[in-house]
């Protein structure tokens, strides 16, 4: 059985945690193959040798990736992912990646690889539901009470009260395009360097460099009328 004692953790870590769902037989267990061929690894990333483990027959070496790349993943999804949604779909990343892992060669990190199936798992969950919506931003947010944007007007003790500053940082973040999004949670929130960003996106570094700015410089315009309710309407 591919059964896990933690779980996948939310950011909040108080929170419960979510049990695999991966349900039996286990995903790892039974596959009766012969090891494919060594891939080659680079000697600088530590997780190709649990790759190689696992290839090789050793079916705990992906739970202990998985154990060590749940808490990130699930930080990036729920970024992007409200929910309920976020669960299932930090675990549909896991389950993409095992099931690709004899095709990794080792052209990047594990984490790199990891990360970018992460990146097209949520941009496609994220179009399926614009599709779904008729690309709406009034109807996406409608499918998801309590994360919409914050209202200007909104008296500001009540909102000191009823969120914390990380709440609206979220809620401002999840107003924004998915691309521009991802990048900034990526880079800011992640702190991947700019060539891992550059292999997770196919983007060029010069690109990513300016999309991330460009993003930023949006972020920050979107935040600024809340942050200045927060530090102005205190003690008022």
């Amino acid at each position: 059985m591919f059964a896990l004692a933690e779980g996948i953790r939310p950011m909040n870590s108080n929170a419960a945690a979510v049990p695999w769902k991966g349900g039996s037989p286990s995903p790892l267990g039974g596959r009766g193959q012969k090891p494919p061929v060594p891939v080659t690894v680079p000697r600088t990333d530590p997780d190709m040798l649990l790759v190689r483990q696992y290839l090789a027959g050793d079916a705990r070496a992906f739970e202990t990736l998985f154990k060590k790349y749940q808490t990130p993943i699930f930080n990036v999804v729920t970024r992007m992912v409200h929910g309920e949604d976020a669960y299932d779909i930090t675990q549909e990343v896991f389950l993409k990646a095992l099931r690709a892992l004899r095709n990794f060669r080792g052209d990047a990190r594990f984490s790199t690889w990891l990360y970018t199936i992460a990146r097209h798992t949520c941009l496609n969950h994220l179009r399926h539901k614009a599709v779904i919506a008729e690309d709406s931003l009034e109807e996406q947010q409608d499918e998801h009470p309590g994360n919409e944007p914050i209202d200007p007007s909104m008296n500001v003790a009540a909102l000191c009260e009823t969120r914390h500053l990380q709440r609206v940082v979220d809620d401002v973040l999840a107003t924004m395009p998915a691309e521009a999004r991802m990048l900034l949670v990526l880079r800011d929130f992640e702190q991947l360097s700019y060539d891992e960003i550059s292999h997770i996106t196919e983007l060029s570094i010069v690109n990513v460099k300016s999309k991330i700015h460009r993003a930023r410089q949006a972020f920050k315009k979107r935040f600024t009328p809340y942050l200045e309710l927060l530090e102005g309407g205190i003690g008022k």
